[in-house]
C-alpha cells in the first residue's frame, strides 16, 4: 500500500514539474528599456515612447487592456498576438496638459497565451519628467493666490 502511495504521489509531482516547465515565464519577454526619462518640457507637449521588447516563448502571446495611471496616458499595442521568436513595439503616449512638476507614470501590460491557464505575465513600463507650467497656468495660479 505504502507502495502505491509512494509511486501516485510520484507521478503527480512529475506531472506539477513538467507543467511548470512548458510555462511561458517572464524571461521569455525581453524589453529593451522599461524606463525612459524626458527632459523638462513646456506643459501642453505631447509625448511619445516606444518600448521594444523581443519575445522568445514557444506560444503566441496576447495582451490584456494595459493598466495606467489616468486619461493623459494613451497605449497602442501592437495589432494581432504576439508571435514566438518576434520583435514588437508598444508605444505609449502622454499629454501633458494640466501635468505640472514632476512626472512619473507606470503602465502595467499583461501578456497571457492559452498556454498559460489564465495566469499573466505582467510587464511595468514607466516613464518620467518634469513638465514645466505655461504662462497661462503661471497666471491663473497668481489670480488664485490673490483670491
Amino acid at each position: 500500500m505504502k507502495s502505491l502511495l509512494f509511486k501516485i504521489n510520484l507521478s503527480l509531482l512529475l506531472i506539477l514539474v513538467a507543467s511548470f516547465s512548458f510555462a511561458q515565464t517572464s524571461d521569455d519577454i525581453t524589453f529593451e528599456k522599461t524606463t525612459q526619462k524626458f527632459k523638462r518640457v513646456d506643459e501642453g507637449h505631447r509625448l511619445t515612447f516606444t518600448y521594444n521588447f523581443f519575445y522568445s516563448g514557444e506560444n503566441d502571446l496576447s495582451i490584456i487592456s494595459p493598466k495606467v495611471d489616468c486619461s493623459c496616458t494613451t497605449v497602442i499595442l501592437p495589432e494581432g498576438k504576439i508571435k514566438p521568436n518576434s520583435k514588437n513595439t508598444i508605444t505609449i503616449k502622454f499629454d501633458t496638459k494640466d501635468k505640472i512638476g514632476y512626472q512619473e507614470r507606470a503602465v502595467v501590460i499583461q501578456f497571457i497565451s492559452d498556454a498559460m491557464d489564465s495566469r499573466s505575465i505582467d510587464k511595468k513600463l514607466v516613464f518620467k519628467g518634469v513638465v514645466k507650467a505655461s504662462k497661462a497656468t503661471k497666471e491663473a495660479y497668481k489670480r488664485n493666490k490673490k483670491k
